[in-house]
């Protein structure tokens, strides 16, 4: 069982399509590549963290407890039976009513939380040489599902306990 880092785009730069729904806690996507990580990594009691950005600044928002992973070809009823604009993807996650959990207050998805993420292993040099700003350097290689360990989950989830 592993954990995932997704990022996603606010509802109005992908015409209002939302995706994750915080309200359903449900998370859907029909990109190949993408699906085959989900595959590969979650199941039911793993951990999804979700992370966006917003004013030149990353934060990562809300992190799923995954109750259940559906798959279009062997859950089609249930997926028809959403209510979320998920239910048009070929693999869907379902978060954990109890155990997920949308941050009030988001955790700034910034250098110091990168430093304690060591399987991302992002390159700091071209920060630090001015060539890109921190918000790029991390944003690049986090554009793909990344899997966390789990002292990495256990790390965030401790980041997370007091922020709403």
């Amino acid at each position: 069982m592993g954990s995932l880092l997704i990022k996603y785009k606010q509802p109005k730069e992908i015409k209002n399509h939302v995706d994750p729904n915080f309200t359903f806690l449900t998370y859907g996507d029909s990109d190949s590549t993408k699906i085959q990580t989900i595959k590969r990594s979650i199941s039911a009691g793993s951990h999804v963290f979700f992370h966006t950005s917003y004013k030149d600044q990353a934060f990562i928002t809300a992190y799923y407890y995954v109750e259940r992973v559906l798959t279009k070809v062997e859950n089609a009823n249930e997926l028809d039976c959403l209510r979320t604009d998920s239910r048009h993807d070929e693999i869907v996650i379902l978060g954990s009513r109890e155990r997920s959990k949308i941050l009030t207050f988001p955790l700034p998805f910034d250098k110091r939380v990168v430093d304690n993420l060591p399987s991302l292993n992002i390159d700091w040099s071209h920060v630090t040489s001015g060539r890109q700003s921190e918000l790029k350097t991390i944003s690049d290689p986090t554009r793909a599902h990344r899997e966390l360990s789990a002292a990495e989950v256990d790390w965030l989830l401790g980041e997370c306990k007091y922020r709403g």
